[in-house]
């Protein structure tokens, strides 16, 4: 019993920390930039759901494999990751969304939608961290919580646009850029900590 819960939390906290960086609210009102968004929104939620998990999936399992590759160690690697993440959460505080992403109106399919404006480089740094704090089981199903949440959020943007307003949906970008800031600094603090 304390096993199943103690993956039911493990789960519900890597996925609560994902949808935090991903941050499809906060896309939202970028994604309406694409031509013919409402006509294109089914098709593009569609593609958002299989490319998430898939390159976060990719990233997560073979992340350890490519640290060793390059002969590096995981305290820097969170050092570094942690760093990556409080630049994302301060961008998406000073400005609804994360700056770093460079949006281009005319070219919105796997770039930059899913990449880097969703799984950027926040995502997959978190990705291949949390292998190193939980089981595969647990990450897996945390990123397929995260991934599915991601594209009911697109999926149904544009309600979600009707019912909240863009200022709204802002201000929840803002709220969970916080908790990815809490995180990145408890990163950094660990890294730091094991290198000293």
């Amino acid at each position: 019993m304390d096993g199943t819960y103690g993956l039911v939390i493990d789960t519900i906290s890597v996925a609560v920390q994902l949808i935090a960086v991903i941050d499809p609210i906060g896309a939202v009102p970028l994604l309406f930039n694409v031509p013919d968004y409402d006509k294109r929104v089914r098709s593009i939620s569609r593609l958002i759901g299989i490319a998430v998990p898939v390159i976060l999936l990719i990233f997560a399992l073979l992340g350890p494999y490519i640290l060793s590759a390059f002969g590096i160690n995981i305290n820097d690697f969170k050092i570094a990751g942690g760093i990556i993440l409080l630049v994302v959460a301060i961008d998406i505080l000073r400005g609804g969304t994360s700056s770093t992403v460079p949006i281009n109106p005319d070219d919105y399919i796997l770039v930059p939608i899913v990449t880097p404006l969703l799984v950027g480089p926040g995502a997959i740094t978190a990705a291949m961290i949390y292998m190193t704090y939980y089981s595969a089981a647990v990450v897996i199903l945390g990123i397929a919580i995260a991934s599915a949440i991601t594209y009911m959020t697109v999926r149904y943007s544009t309600i979600l646009v009707k019912i909240m307003g863009q200022s709204m949906l802002k201000m929840v970008g803002r709220f969970f850029s916080l908790i990815i800031a809490s995180w990145a600094i408890q990163l950094i603090v660990e890294g730091v900590t094991h290198v000293i």
